[in-house]
């Protein structure tokens, strides 16, 4: 790992250096993509996808209309609270709703959710 004050002298050689390379110029390009509503979108749908039992998830999703939270959670061999915690990610994602009905969720993909599944997913 480099230490900070050897990043930060390289920073400020790079701000300095030529014409071609202005520090400022790529500062503010990346605070206009992290202040665009997409892109923070964008990094939680990368996020959702950055896991292969929400992966096997979303593909398990794909083939049906919809599934209930048990047979997700029989499906990937866990509990129910890690069930839980991975389709959280992925309504966050905005790649599944849901819906309960008596005591379980049973949930479905988005619009987001079947696009990023055919681009993704074989």
């Amino acid at each position: 790992m480099v230490p900070a004050d050897d990043i930060e002298t390289r920073l400020e050689r790079l701000s300095n250096e030529t014409d071609t390379c202005s520090l400022a110029e790529f500062q503010d390009k990346a605070e206009d993509l992290r202040s665009d509503p997409g892109f923070e979108r964008a990094v939680l749908q990368a996020g959702a996808l950055a896991n292969e039992k929400r992966l096997i998830t979303l593909a398990l999703l794909a083939e049906r209309d919809s599934l209930c939270a048990c047979e997700i959670q029989a499906a990937l061999d866990c509990t129910n609270p890690t069930v839980s915690h991975h389709m959280d990610c992925l309504l966050t994602a905005d790649l599944v709703t849901s819906e309960k009905r008596g005591k379980w969720k049973h949930y479905e993909l988005t619009d987001d959710g079947r696009r990023l599944v055919a681009e993704v997913l074989p």
